[in-house]
């Protein structure tokens, strides 16, 4: 069942010439936000200092601590708080971080403009920028069951095959969508959960 929706999902991408169209919506999403400045800011830092490596790993941990429930992300999203009071918060969790001086500056700059609520994007848009340097794709897959390490690789193989890029897949599995499978793709959406067309149907009964 999960390699027919697979097989669906690559014939799609066949079709639309995936590979440029994916790159150009990769672009357009970094250059429509407003954090883009800021990503774009430090990649070219980066970029100059040749440290994009060593920066990729501090914000790929950054992002995880920023997305677990640890109350961070919502303490810099909360408006109450002035931005001397966040940016205190965050030095001392930068100290513990051993976070990297220009992404330190950035990120201290970004609260004192009022925009440490952006935080999540302005690092996925990083390792974004990072990801296009290196010819990366990045896949996420979410399943209602583990998927085994053997079909995650077979899956990541054949997006390769046909994206000419080199994948990181990352796998999740999600109760919430009862079955089947979601595979998203920089910003294509390929959805064949059930919950997915529970919802569809829902949509069609309220239009009456």
């Amino acid at each position: 069942m999960l390699f027919r929706s697979c097989s669906r999902f690559y014939d799609t991408i066949r079709t639309i010439n995936q590979l440029k169209v994916i790159y150009l919506q990769e672009v357009s999403e970094i250059n429509s936000k407003p954090s883009a400045r800021y990503a774009l800011a430090l990649f070219s830092l980066g970029t100059e200092g040749k440290t994009n490596n060593e920066l990729e790993k501090h914000v790929l941990n950054l992002l995880k601590i920023l997305k677990s429930n640890n109350g961070l992300n919502d303490f810099l999203r909360n408006p109450t708080f002035s931005s001397s009071d966040q940016e205190n918060v965050f030095n001392a969790v930068s100290k513990k971080l051993k976070l990297p001086k220009h992404l330190y500056n950035t990120i201290c700059l970004m609260i004192k403009k009022g925009r440490g609520y952006d935080l999540v994007n302005f690092s996925e848009d990083f390792l974004s920028l990072c990801s296009m340097s290196k010819n990366e794709l990045i896949v996420q897959i979410r399943t209602a069951k583990k998927v085994s390490s053997e079909n995650v690789e077979e899956i990541k193989k054949s997006i390769e095959k046909i994206t000419k890029r080199v994948v990181r897949l990352e796998a999740e599995n999600d109760p919430d969508i009862i079955a089947g499978l979601e595979l998203k793709v920089g910003s294509f959406l390929f959805n064949s959960s059930v919950n997915s067309k529970l919802e569809s149907i829902k949509n069609i009964l309220k239009r009456g």
